[in-house]
């Protein structure tokens, strides 16, 4: 199929949102004409260049995504909220219409049925993320009570993957494994260093608060 292409700094994962402020015309154009055939776009991370001005290198895996809601401000900006659907893979890069446009495949993102491993490294993050969550929010005194989480592999990975603190070359990894059993898998490694790093953080964070509390009483 071939699809517009919107090159960003954010790496998609199906189902996540995407609020999107679009100013320049040539993506105005396709905005428009999206809008016009509720047609839908790929969401590429830059691997190098800018989102601004063209000549942006993206990476060849990304995210399908499609616009639920929009507003046109007084100024020709377009504010939209749209939504990932589906993984794919970039064949080819097409001539410009003005704003680039591709040649992609989707991938398969079926459920591993007969794989039981890879559902048994699904529980292993869902026991552990929670914890990871509730030592994120406590670096900001914030609180939260429990979330429902996927139970299947390439649902738990998609979902959890944008509430990491991580860089964002290592969600586009998450993004590219194409199986279901090596995305959990690399997701487990990368939530227990983050549960590492953030329970180190936790600590002195508390030293630093707690020792300045004391110091002045």
């Amino acid at each position: 199929m071939e699809i517009p292409l919107f090159p960003l700094r954010t790496v998609l994962f199906p189902g996540m949102p995407l609020p999107l402020q679009i100013f320049e015309e040539r993506y105005r154009v396709m905005t428009r004409e999206l809008l016009e055939s509720d047609g839908v776009f790929g969401v590429l991370l830059i691997r190098e260049g800018e989102e601004v001005g063209g000549g942006a290198i993206p990476y060849d895996i990304g995210t399908t995504a499609a616009i639920e809601q929009w507003q046109e401000a007084p100024d020709g900006r377009f504010l939209l909220t749209a939504r990932g659907r589906r993984r794919f893979r970039l064949l080819r890069m097409l001539e410009p219409r003005p704003y680039p446009f591709g040649e992609v495949e989707l991938m398969d993102d079926s459920e591993p049925r007969e794989d039981p491993f890879a559902f048994e490294l699904a529980e292993q993050v869902r026991s552990s993320f929670p914890s990871y969550f509730q030592l994120a929010l406590s670096l900001t005194d914030q609180w939260a009570r429990g979330m429902g989480l996927p139970r299947t592999p390439h649902a738990l990975v998609n979902f959890l993957a944008p509430w990491l603190q991580a860089e964002e070359f290592e969600k586009q990894q998450l993004l590219e494994v194409p199986d279901a059993r090596g995305r959990v898998a690399l997701l487990a490694d990368v939530l227990n260093r983050l549960i590492e790093k953030t329970r180190s953080e936790a600590l002195h964070y508390r030293l630093r608060k707690y020792h300045g509390f004391g110091a002045r009483n």
